[in-house]
């Protein structure tokens, strides 16, 4: 039993980075569609700073590495389904308008939008 704490512990971690892309990207496409390059750079460096800082703090812990890089990238993988689930229902719900990340459930209106007056 005590062999499986380690694995779940770098799953719980690979989940809470996981959902910390999330939240960058809803942030990023609601404010600007530009900061989505910047942002792939972001999420990279902070998925394979986890994995990283599992291969090298792994060895200090009563865990075998392996393992704790399978639940890892189990973490980060797996509730990324779930995340990119709900971005894109929300995405097609807003009519391809991602929502307000403040929550108010309103849609973001482009800049570039015809407002109807004349030019």
């Amino acid at each position: 039993m005590e062999a499986v704490i380690g694995p779940l512990l770098a799953a719980a971690a690979g989940c809470a980075v996981a959902a910390v892309n999330y939240r960058l990207t809803r942030r990023a496409m609601a404010e600007s569609g530009g900061m989505i390059g910047a942002l792939s750079v972001v999420r990279m460096l902070l998925s394979v700073g986890l994995l990283a800082g599992i291969w090298f703090l792994a060895p200090h812990t009563p865990w075998d590495r392996t393992w704790m890089l399978v639940g890892a990238a189990a973490g980060l993988t797996l509730p990324m389904f779930f995340f990119t689930a709900l971005l894109v229902r929300q995405a097609d719900a807003s009519g391809g308008k991602p929502h307000d990340p403040a929550g108010s459930g309103e849609t973001i209106q482009d800049p570039e939008q015809d407002q109807g007056g004349d030019r």
